[in-house]
């Protein structure tokens, strides 16, 4: 009789961290190397163009490499709503995830840049940007029961792209849909508020308006709220 297994080896959850350090690495790197190439030549479409899938390719990358941490609770999505160490209960939440290991990219001046909170956050004047802090500052919980920095200094701002101008949230069919129904695509500008609490819903993609010399780029990308393991089995329960 053949028996499931439920679980990895050592040398395969090696692997599997490996090759996601090394995509990380890659994706980072060819950022890297497009904002150099942007900065460095004159501007033309051919690099606002090279510039804007460079940054897609990233995010899309990054959030695929989203896992949970340490700190999770039992159900807790992968990639949820939250607000950053600062941000009033006024203000609306922004799309976080949690990654293990950081890209070059996120610099950290007091050690590494690991086990990293990160939040999107689009600005109208600035750009887009991520903000992230580590798990290895000093954290404290907060009313939700979740965590948070105890010093708001230590939440960390990167720079992904100056040029993007608005962000839309895609929502794919409402909360009361069943399996059966015909679903519609609903595109905001804002958050949709959730119709089960006073949360506000996770879409299912975002759409990026790049702007350039009086021209539009758009890029969506996918929130991939239920993740497979790498074997592409279902992960077992928490």
């Amino acid at each position: 009789m053949k028996h499931r297994r439920n679980g990895f080896t050592m040398v395969e959850v090696l692997l599997a961290l490996s090759i996601g350090s090394l995509v990380l690495v890659s994706a980072t790197a060819l950022l890297i190397t497009i904002a150099q190439s942007w900065a460095n030549r004159p501007a033309t479409r051919d690099a606002f163009l090279s510039h804007v899938n460079g940054v897609s390719n990233f995010l899309t990358i990054i959030l695929e490499e989203a896992s949970y941490s340490i700190t999770s609770k039992t159900g807790d999505p992968l990639i949820d709503l939250k607000r950053p160490t600062g941000f009033s209960s006024t203000d609306d939440p922004l799309i976080h995830f949690f990654v293990k290991e950081a890209p070059p990219l996120f610099y950290n001046p007091h050690g590494p840049a690991v086990r990293l909170h990160a939040f999107i956050y689009p600005d109208e004047d600035e750009g887009l940007s991520i903000l992230w802090f580590s798990e290895l500052n000093e954290i404290e919980k907060n009313k939700e029961g979740g965590i948070e920095l105890a010093e708001e200094d230590d939440l960390r701002k990167t720079l992904i792209s100056p040029f993007l101008k608005e962000m839309y949230y895609c929502y794919y069919g409402s909360e009361d849909d069943g399996k059966d129904d015909i679903k519609e695509w609903e595109i905001s500008e804002q958050l949709l508020e959730s119709e089960k609490g006073e949360k506000f819903r996770l879409p299912t993609q975002i759409k990026l308006v790049f702007r350039w010399d009086e021209e539009d780029l758009e890029k969506t990308i996918t929130i991939a709220i239920d993740k497979p393991i790498p074997s592409g089995i279902e992960e077992e329960p928490r």
